[in-house]
């Protein structure tokens, strides 16, 4: 017996696959935030405490009191001792005026009495005695003696008064000098209080803010909000086709003859063998 066989494969695989993907993403965030200074007052209040003490206004009056009436005094005591020295002087000189008057006037009536001697000495020589001529004679020895101590003594009264007038004329100017340094001196307290509250406002201020400054702190406040969308879109496909054929031919020769035949099975959509029997 003669036997053959012929085998014959086909097959046949299409793959097909698309895939398409999509994805939205938005998102926003907000954030606010505030830093700001916080105050300690009692930190402050204990930085100032430890600071210079600051002077009421009276005691910014009697300070620069101090500070002035020093000078004052000293100038007032000056014009004083220029008056004393001018009024001393004068009385001196008028004392002296009143002492030289007096001798003055006592030479001339020495000079008068000598005088007068002299002239009845000579009228009783020349036997005259109380002749009119010697009592003319004597007689104009009174007037001279009392001309020259009229004249002594308004020559006096002109140097005392001008003496005088010297001690006045220095009481008027220590009575000036002293307005003056009243009116000096007001008008320096004044400025000078004014000077010391304005350098002690100035210092208040500078130590009050080195105060603040120093008992500062910080405070942090804020806020935060964040919006978000997301959007994600996919579609795919995939798509697979498979077909396999095998054909299995088998012929032979006997005494009987010869058949042939041809059959195909599918299943599950896979190909499978054909096969033919004797």
């Amino acid at each position: 017996m003669a036997r053959k066989t012929v085998k014959t494969t086909s097959s046949h695989s299409v793959t097909n696959s698309q895939y398409h993907s999509e994805s939205s993403s938005q998102s926003k965030t907000q954030s606010q935030s505030a830093t700001s200074k916080v105050l300690d007052e009692a930190l402050r209040d204990k930085i100032l405490a430890g600071l210079m003490g600051y002077m009421t206004d009276e005691e910014i009056d009697a300070y620069a009191r101090n500070l002035l009436e020093p000078q004052k005094n000293a100038e007032s005591e000056a014009a004083q001792r220029i008056y004393e020295q001018a009024k001393l002087s004068g009385e001196q000189e008028i004392e002296n005026l009143t002492a030289a008057l007096a001798r003055s006037v006592k030479e001339q009536e020495k000079a008068y009495k000598q005088n007068m001697a002299d002239v009845e000495t000579a009228a009783l020589a020349r036997g005259m005695g109380r002749s009119s001529y010697t009592m003319e004679t004597l007689a104009n020895q009174g007037r001279r003696l009392s001309e020259a101590v009229s004249e002594l003594t308004e020559d006096n009264r002109r140097e005392t008064a001008q003496a005088q007038s010297r001690i006045s004329q220095a009481a008027a100017q220590k009575a000036q000098t002293q307005a003056r340094l009243e009116t000096d001196y007001a008008k320096n307290l004044a400025a000078k209080v004014q000077e010391l509250k304005e350098s002690q406002r100035r210092e208040y201020n500078q130590n009050y803010m080195s105060a603040v400054t120093g008992s500062m702190g910080t405070s942090t406040t804020g806020s935060s909000e964040t919006q978000g969308s997301s959007v994600t879109d996919t579609v795919g496909r995939s798509e697979t086709n498979s077909s396999s054929i095998s054909v299995t031919k088998t012929s032979g020769s006997g005494g009987g003859g010869s058949k042939s035949s041809d059959r195909v099975d599918a299943i599950s959509g896979a190909a499978q063998s054909v096969k033919y029997r004797k």
